[in-house]
């Protein structure tokens, strides 16, 4: 290393007098600090000077394999994974691995010689020698922080001997505190530890075990040879890694560090090893252990581990559909398990037990109870499996607003912002999938699939494969279903696996089958669930008959289908199953529409549409709008849920234009004036053709509607930019402001802010609503005592017109036959988001005109809708408007890069991978418009960010695509 300061001064001074356009390299392990020493910081921030690191020049696993396929090397591709571990992509180790004769599976035992004499003449010679003698003795660490390192050694400068390794560019990685080593140098360091090697691992081994990194302290004390201890180790912190959801640590450990025998021998073993069997769907394998264990705990007289076995049956029985069975061997456990380290794991089964029994609310109660006792323990695994179960249960409870909240909360307590799962993690993609907001679905089923093959989560895959078909049956990607559907199926029976999952697939897969039309092979599928689903517990008998009853009833079992759709409803009744309630009483009523009996099935269009809009699950109404629009079409002629209705038929769009057209000349006004706002949302010239007969309606006031609507769509640019405004204005995106004309009314004395909500929700839902929709609205909890929400309605509802009559509005809420409604419907900042956005829309993709009114659009989103307000009906509207604000910010980017406005586009990508720093197509407009905009290593950087992000969270390479247009733009290899 070039140590005289008279050469840095000679290289500094020449420098500035090379003639424009040279290039200058230099190279070698410098240190960092080489631009101070040189005086080059100037030219460095002007762009002129490039710092190329240690890293900048580290081989990716894409460059690794064209590198080996350049050179005819045909290595698999577990061994091009494993010349990636060891190396590091450091290129003169890949160089040495190459010339291996015997492949790389060899360097794991003996560095090749001639790689070990390189690293000791060009590296370990070169440095001081407290500094070489620190590297050789950590290395015992494969993992470590500065504390760990003076603990080990017993001494206080490990920080700053671990600064100079990163100064002068050692193969040291950094991940937060943690440091480890490059594999192949850690190795070579460890070969040469001396006679302190048995002290020192252990020494690293107690450290390890403080630090709570078993895998690493097991390591340690195998290599110390202290192995007799090792399998009370993985016994006490191995039900610590299962309570928290940990079992693949748990099964690492198991494979790794210990015998068959030492496994067989243990109870405590053998119990986890059924734990770790029954998270991997082998419930047979699970059972085995579970015998061997309670017979090793019946010699030793252990009742807490007898009864910890009996908890693993009541689990192992559940998976099998053996719901009697379960209960029993629960309930025989409970009592000696109260003190136990399993007492999170029985309260979980409990519930889950409870829950699939259809007694939900009993379930909540379970996990409430748990709530309380861990909030304040500080323990955030324990918190995290309670939310999530809590959110499954709520969601069924028809609650998915608040099983959400639940759902977010887990995530926020998760380091890597994914659930464990002890159950249907799933339910969040069919909560989004429910609202319609299908493409939100398909990302998080895609990503929970994903994540569950990485982690080997199998006894979970069915039913993320059940939810991942279901989303692809709601696009309409029904050949992508079906092969989803099957392989749910295959699994279960190959593994003798959850046979819940199974009628459930079989049942779903018997719909998709009938959307279709394949009439034949849906009563197949739905007669093989029902045999299934015979001998479950109550939660699947009665779901799985609700999907398959009326596909019997279409396929000649008529009166079967029915009273087995009429016994659903009831049972889903009394469960509190809401959306299993709304799927009868859809299809009850569709069947009677189909037979005629238009009395009945008036009766269960109104159950079924009130019910749905209650649980705001619209998404099955639209993908089987072919046999449920009749009751939609009565719902819209008879004002039942009218703001549900419309939200369906727009999302169905242009199909439903046939069965609006006959309100045209023969509905009521009112139908007529529900159907517009539909006409307006769907567009087109159909739509407008509607509008236009509408302008010669009898009735004025349809007339004066359509004639604006009319307006509204042939101009939307112009009706988004119009200046009349109403005299009460609110702003619902960001925090609510509230005005009359130009005076504000936010923070005005309203008494009760309940008042002012009551005007928010009047607004919100811009049509007239019952008295008893508005107590459901703003006094959910209240509700039951009919007496007192009445005189807390009628309180509010004074309060709010004296405000209003203060502000000279004294008749702005009026009251109809039995519903309440604004007389001026308030201009907000949502409309007009809404209206430049479809503006927008109907423009040329990424031209000039698109972009402008994209960015006014997005002027108006301040914020989340109804951002400080909590209410259960505020949630799927929020999440909703965050999704299309999402997708305008996207559409925005490419108007950004067709324009060349690159910082633009990079503000705006930058905004939105801080919402998902998982979207795969976020990173590559990013590396496309660094890479544009010149900023080359910011380029590389972020496909490095990608890759990794991916790896950790998904254990995925980017996409074909994405590779392919990185290596497009001539980067050059990855840099962190």
């Amino acid at each position: 290393m070039i140590s005289d300061p008279i050469i840095y001064r000679f290289v500094s001074e020449l420098i500035p007098l090379l003639p424009a356009g040279s290039q200058l390299v230099l190279s070698g392990r410098s240190s960092l600090d080489l631009l101070g020493r040189l005086a080059l910081e100037g030219l460095h921030l002007a762009g002129q000077v490039q710092l190329i690191g240690r890293r900048d020049l580290s081989l990716t696993p894409a460059e690794l394999e064209r590198f080996f396929a350049l050179r005819d090397s045909s290595l698999t591709e577990e061994q091009l994974e494993l010349v990636a571990a060891l190396s590091g992509g450091w290129p003169i180790t890949v160089s040495f691995f190459a010339q291996l004769s015997s492949g790389p599976e060899t360097a794991k035992e003996r560095i090749p010689p001639a790689l070990a004499a390189y690293m000791d003449r060009e590296l370990l010679q070169e440095m001081p020698e407290e500094i070489s003698d620190f590297l050789i003795k950590t290395s015992v660490f494969s993992q470590f922080t500065a504390a760990d390192c003076d603990q080990l050694l017993g001494s206080t400068g490990s920080e700053e001997k671990i600064r100079y390794l990163q100064a002068h560019q050692f193969f040291l990685e950094q991940l937060g505190e943690q440091y480890n080593l490059v594999p192949v140098v850690r190795s070579h360091l460890r070969g040469k530890l001396g006679p302190e090697k048995p002290g020192l691992y252990k020494k690293a081994g107690t450290i390890a075990i403080g630090r709570g990194n078993l895998p690493q302290a097991i390591g340690c004390y195998l290599e110390a040879g202290e192995s007799e201890g090792i399998p009370d180790l993985v016994a006490a912190l191995g039900e610590e890694a299962v309570l928290h959801g940990r079992w693949q640590e748990l099964s690492s450990w198991l494979e790794e560090a210990l015998t068959l025998e030492q496994i067989r021998g243990d109870p405590r073993l053998s119990l986890l090893q059924a734990l770790v069997e029954i998270n991997r769907g082998q419930l047979g394998h699970a059972q085995k252990a579970v015998d061997r264990a309670e017979s090793l705990f019946t010699l030793a007289g252990d009742q807490i581990g007898l009864a910890e076995c009996q908890l693993l049956k009541a689990r192992i029985s559940r998976g099998r559909g053996a719901q009697e069975e379960s209960f029993q061997f629960l309930f025989d456990a409970e009592t000696n398990l109260s003190t136990s380290r399993f007492k999170l794991l029985l309260a979980i089964e409990k519930s889950t037990i409870y829950y699939a029994a259809g007694r939900f609310r009993e379930s909540r109660e379970i996990l409430r109870r748990c709530l309380e006792e861990y909030e304040g323990a500080g323990d955030a695994e324990a918190l995290v499996r309670i939310l999530e179960a809590l959110g499954n249960v709520t969601y069924l409870l028809g609650e998915p607003a608040r099983a959400l909240l639940l759902f977010k909360r887990a995530l926020s307590l998760c380091p890597e912002g994914v659930m464990p799962g002890y159950d249907f993690q799933d339910m969040m993609s069919a909560i989004y999938d429910d609202w319609g907001e299908t493409e939100q679905a398909l990302l998080i089923a895609e990503r929970s699939e994903a994540l569950r093959e990485k982690m080997g989560l199998t006894e979970l895959l069915p039913s993320s494969c059940l939810q991942l078909a279901m989303v692809y049956t709601n696009l309409g990607r029904f050949a992508d279903a079906e092969l989803c559907f099957r392989r749910g199926i295959d699994y279960v029976r190959e593994h003798e696996s959850n046979r819940c999952d199974l009628a459930l697939n079989l049942v779903f897969l018997a719909r998709t089958l009938a959307i279709q039309g394949k009439w034949v092979a849906a009563r197949a599928c739905a007669l093989e669930a029902l045999e299934v689903a015979a001998s479950l517990p109550r939660l699947y008998r009665t779901s799985v008959p609700t999907v398959a009853a009326p596909i019997l009833a279409r396929t000649g079992s008529w009166d079967w289908g029915l009273t087995l759709l009429k016994e659903a409803a009831a049972s889903a009744q009394e469960m509190g199953f809401s959306k299993c309630l709304a799927y009868a009483y859809q299809s009850l009523a569709y069947l009677h529409f189909l037979h005629g009996d238009v009395e009945k099935a008036r009766e269960y269009t109104y159950q079924a549409l009130t019910t749905s809009a209650k649980i705001n699950d619209l998404q099955n109404v639209v993908s089987c709008y072919h046999w449920y629009h009749p009751l939609l079409m009565h719902g819209l002629a008879e004002g039942i849920e009218t703001s549900f209705v419309q939200r369906v038929l727009r999302k169905v769009g242009e199909r439903c234009l046939k069965h609006l057209l006959p309100f045209v000349p023969g509905g009521s006004p009112e139908a007529k004036q529900r159907i517009i706002p539909v006409l307006v949302e769907i567009g087109g010239d159909e739509a407008c053709s509607l509008l236009a007969m509408l302008q010669k309606d009898a009735v004025e006031y349809v007339r004066n509607m359509a004639a604006e609507a009319l307006e509204r769509l042939r101009s939307p640019e112009e009706s988004a930019h119009r200046a009349a405004v109403p005299a009460l204005r609110l702003q619902l995106l960001g925090p609510v402001r509230i005005f009359v004309d130009s005076q504000e009314l936010t923070g005005i004395k309203w008494r009760s802010q309940r008042a002012r909500d009551l005007l928010i929700y009047l607004a919100h839902v811009g049509q007239p609503v019952t008295k008893d929709q508005i107590i459901e609205a703003l006094w959910p909890d209240d509700n039951q005592d009919l007496e007192k929400a009445d005189a807390q309605f009628h309180t509010t509802l004074y309060r709010l017109r004296t405000v209003l009559k203060n502000y000279g509005l004294p008749d702005l809420i009026q009251r109809g036959t039995d519903a309440y409604s604004l007389t001026v419907p308030a201009s907000t900042d949502l409309d007009r988001f809404e209206a430049l956005l479809k503006a927008a829309l109907s423009q040329e993709a990424d031209s000039p005109e698109q972009m402008k009114l994209l960015e006014e659009a997005l002027k108006h989103y301040h914020g989340d809708y109804l951002e400080n307000l909590d209410y259960q009906w505020v949630i799927p509207h929020r999440e909703a408007l965050r999704l299309r604000c999402g997708e305008a910010q996207l559409r925005l980017v490419h108007c950004y890069l067709r324009a060349s406005q690159y910082e633009k586009a990079i503000s705006e990508l930058v905004m939105l991978l801080k919402r998902d720093e998982l979207n795969e197509l976020y990173h590559a407009l990013l590396i496309e418009a660094y890479a544009k905009s010149g900023q080359r290593q910011a380029a590389q950087r972020q496909y490095a960010l990608l890759t990794g992000i991916l790896q950790r969270e998904l254990g995925v390479k980017p996409s074909p695509e994405t590779q392919q247009a990185y290596h497009s733009l001539n980067l050059g290899p990855p840099s962190d």
